[in-house]
């Protein structure tokens, strides 16, 4: 299956995006009230198998 994920640099991870402000793990990676085109493309859709955050994977395998 492909999620729709953001790579954070940060952390060296990718995590799934939940919705417009947090991830599956709740890790917020957008701060910002409105989302602009560039935010927007910061988000790929990557296969289950390339997301690195372990949180984020294990959410995903309880929804399956």
């Amino acid at each position: 299956m492909f999620f729709p994920t953001i790579y954070s640099a940060n952390t060296d991870e990718r995590h799934i995006v939940k919705d417009k402000n947090t991830c599956a793990c709740g890790k917020r990676y957008h701060v910002f009230a409105i989302l602009t085109r560039s935010d927007l493309r910061k988000i790929t859709f990557k296969h289950y198998k390339e997301v690195s955050c372990p949180i984020c994977k294990s959410s995903i395998k309880h929804e399956e």
